[in-house]
């Protein structure tokens, strides 16, 4: 279904309306489960002249962390790796620089008191070079990171390279080639995103924003672009919509375990607390191991036992399992901290009050 989808939601129809007309986003994909029951929806276009549908890959960027999770939950349940074990046992060049007791745990919960060095590179003017040399930058730069805190102790949202250690240690146990912690969880799930873009080929959106979002936008773009787990993953909502089911049931849509219910119970649970502080952080925030785990970051219409990701400021998934609701959106536009959380929260409340759930 596409925007015809929106006459059963009358409340979301006229927010997604208004935000469009306003300049906001130039269209919405979402994908909503409630109670086993399905809908698809988007409305708009795709900032490159044609309608977004509910087929059009768009960036998951950090919303795809639960992914990276459920991979961890895997090996994780098999022995092959544990929450307390040294990152530098299994990788012993990650130890450089006073990173030899960061432990697995503060992967997870971006508590390795290292400040993502991704995130200082000037490439501004630069040509991407191939992946083969990116990956080698990439794990030189993290190697040579060192700890501004004590690992464990304090919150640095990474949004790049915890997920990229994560990938590189699954796969170095796995024996398997770089990305495909994420590739095996796409067959697992039985979902069809990918990883990174083709080569030179275009995004197939083109998301807007406000003039103090450029920059960010623009990173966002390079980051999304790479094969990078947790960061450049693009697919419909419908199928990060599958993750979020997967969570809820342990199982892939054909009946597959992909983990325990105890297991994800673990996983979707608050192993950082984040501070106590009277402003909304996007670094530092109840978290989970892999997951956003306060649910009014989320939506005030959530349930206590809410959880989900972020990315990008452009999309979301909330699972919510006192409710039923599995939510994956996607807005075709980028917004600051604070506006892309009024947005979410406005979207959540339109969807709940649609669906009749207090």
């Amino acid at each position: 279904m596409s925007d015809d989808a929106l006459d059963s939601f009358p409340r979301l129809r006229t927010l997604v309306d208004k935000e469009i007309a306003d300049g906001i986003e130039t269209g919405v994909q979402l994908s909503i489960s409630h109670a086993g029951v399905r809908h698809e929806i988007a409305v708009g276009d795709n900032g490159l002249g044609a309608p977004i549908t509910p087929e059009t890959p768009v960036p998951w960027t950090c919303s795809s962390k639960p992914i990276g999770a459920l991979a961890f939950a895997r090996a994780w349940e098999s022995g092959h790796l544990g929450l307390d074990d040294r990152v530098a046992d299994h990788l012993p060049e990650y130890g450089e620089g006073g990173k030899e007791t960061v432990r697995v745990r503060d992967l997870l919960t971006h508590t390795t008191g290292v400040p993502d060095p991704m995130l200082t590179l000037d490439t501004d003017g630069q040509e991407m070079p191939e992946w083969d040399q990116v990956q080698a930058l990439i794990w030189m730069v993290v190697c040579a990171a060192e700890p501004q805190q004590r690992p464990g102790t304090s919150m640095s949202y990474n949004p790049i390279t915890n997920w990229f250690v994560l990938d590189r240690l699954l796969t170095t146990i796995a024996g398997t080639e770089a990305g495909d912690s994420y590739r095996s969880m796409f067959s697992l799930l039985g979902i069809a995103p990918t990883l990174g873009l083709d080569g030179d080929a275009a995004p197939p959106v083109a998301p807007v924003a406000p003039p103090e979002e450029t920059v960010g936008l623009e990173k966002m773009h390079m980051a999304a672009r790479l094969p990078l787990p947790g960061t450049g993953i693009w697919g419909a909502m419908r199928d990060l919509r599958s993750v979020g089911e997967a969570l809820l049931t342990g199982r892939a849509a054909d009946g597959t375990e992909i983990a325990r219910r105890s297991t994800i119970e673990a996983l979707t649970a608050t192993h950082w607390p984040g501070t106590v502080r009277s402003v909304l952080s996007d670094s530092d925030f109840a978290y989970g191991l892999g997951f956003m785990t306060l649910p009014h970051l989320l939506g005030r219409a959530c349930s206590f036992r809410a959880y989900g990701h972020a990315g990008g400021n452009t999309s979301s998934l909330v699972v919510d399992p006192a409710a039923e609701v599995v939510m994956a959106m996607y807005w075709n536009g980028r917004l600051a901290d604070v506006p892309t959380v009024t947005r979410r929260h406005a979207l959540v409340e339109a969807v709940y009050a649609d669906l009749g759930i207090s």
